[in-house]
């Protein structure tokens, strides 16, 4: 059964878990290699132009990845408890360090024009998007079911899922940063900085997360009659289901691969309609933000791309706040958590499609920032407690997939409804995140 919070609890305040040799070393691996992957988004859009690239290839490449993430979450996640967190995890992490050195390598065949812009393009394309977002979509679920693992308890599964999605926050900043600095002394140094931060990461992975035994038909610990291999056949909840290739009773030891979870489970799908549109607005938000900026402001476009980043920046401040310092502290239940995040965000985001002044929209950025910091470790914790220890892996992958769906069509439904009128996107965000906190504040797993 999933753990559980015990009543008379420590007070709120920052949670042991933080201090957990195998969280750290999760949580600075994560940073690395997003670290990594935000060196890329920075760098892009700069290159393609350099390179005589045209605009589009950005945008494919970005898309692709994000339709990756979201279809091989699962199967990462699934294969993390059947394979071990290790494996799977230094098999992402090797899988990133080849996307971002073929990266690097054809960004520097066509500067030095051995390469044809067609040929650049596809490798470009092909490492940032399917390869780069197929190894990417290991880690979040992964991470996740790795802090399920060590964590007995609500309050220690909501800090640690708050560390680990404050890690990614803190790599947009980081990122963002290395990439200006480094972008400042030669365009190519953020790529090839590129495979270094994965090659940090894949160390730092090998050295400080453990090894752990693949899930075995009949190990200790495995919940009575949910996983039984016999016949060719497993007793799972609602009926009996064939067992997959890599579980068949003549295939000898080898781990059990757990069973998918659906979308629409009733123990999941409140959790994922209370953070949808937390994560559609901020998508909308990100793709957006830069054109709000100049037309509110009416600066050209030279001068709006540090203002651009100062925005997106308070936006990942916020959250960064949030995840890595106020939500361990306030030690709130998941379902709190994604009621003042996204109530909160629904006021924010009204603030932001009004404001006329920088100052005003880089604080309103901020606090949705700030609302999504506490959206996002609820929701992974509250859908992790939701579902049975082997079911952290399916999971955790659904969780990701869902988050990630909102890249594949975000950025194109945002723009295009901003050339129309830009009052539009934000009113389809704000109509997605009112639906999504009539359900946090409604659904009966959330009152539970």
């Amino acid at each position: 059964m999933p753990p559980t919070s015990r009543p008379g609890g420590p007070a709120p305040g920052r949670s042991p878990i933080i201090s957990h040799p195998t969280l750290r070393a999760l949580l600075a691996a994560c940073l690395f290699v997003y670290v990594a992957q935000n060196m890329l988004n920075a760098s892009i859009a700069p290159l393609a132009r350099a390179l005589g690239l045209a605009e589009w290839i950005v945008g494919l490449a970005i898309s692709s990845a994000a339709l990756f993430v979201t279809t091989l979450s699962q199967f990462w996640g699934r294969r993390s408890v059947a394979w071990g967190r290790r494996r799977v995890m230094l098999t992402a992490l090797s899988l990133a360090l080849v996307a971002g050195t073929l990266f690097a390598l054809a960004v520097a065949l066509r500067s030095a024009g051995v390469l044809g812009v067609g040929a650049a393009a596809a490798v470009i394309v092909v490492a940032r998007g399917p390869f780069f977002g197929a190894a990417v979509s290991a880690i979040p679920p992964t991470g996740q079911t790795l802090i399920a693992k060590i964590t007995p308890d609500e309050r220690s599964r909501v800090a640690g899922m708050s560390a680990f999605s404050g890690s990614i926050q803190l790599s947009i900043v980081v990122g963002s940063l290395l990439s200006s600095l480094l972008g400042s002394w030669s365009i190519l140094a953020p790529v090839w900085a590129t495979p270094v931060c994965v090659a940090l990461a894949f160390v730092i992975g090998w050295a400080g997360i453990p090894r752990d035994r693949p899930r075995r038909p009949g190990q200790a610990g495995e919940p009575a009659g949910e996983a039984r291999v016999g016949a060719g056949v497993r007793q799972v909840e609602g009926g009996a289901a064939p067992l997959t290739a890599e579980e068949g009773p003549d295939r000898g030891p080898r781990a059990v691969l757990p069973p998918r979870l659906s979308w629409g489970d009733r123990r999941v799908l409140p959790w994922i309609g209370s953070a949808f549109g937390m994560f559609f607005a901020a998508g909308v938000v990100q793709i957006i933000i830069g054109f709000v900026v100049q037309d509110r402001l009416g600066v050209p476009p030279q001068r709006a791309v540090p203002l651009t980043a100062v925005m997106l920046l308070a936006n990942a401040a916020g959250a960064m706040l949030s995840q890595l310092l106020i939500v361990p502290r306030l030690g709130w239940p998941p379902r709190r958590l994604m009621r003042v995040g996204v109530s909160g965000a629904l006021v924010c985001l009204a603030v932001l499609s009004l404001a006329p002044t920088l100052w005003l929209m880089a604080a309103a950025t901020f606090c949705i920032g700030l609302a999504n910091g506490l959206v996002a470790p609820g929701y992974s914790a509250g859908g992790s407690l939701a579902v049975r220890d082997e079911e952290q892996g399916a999971v955790a992958g659904v969780l990701n997939a869902s988050a990630s769906l909102t890249w594949i069509f975000a950025p194109v439904t945002a723009t295009a409804l901003y050339g129309w009128h830009p009052a539009a996107p934000f009113v389809l965000a704000l109509a997605v995140l009112a639906v999504s906190a009539v359900t946090a504040w409604t659904a009966r797993a959330l009152r539970a």
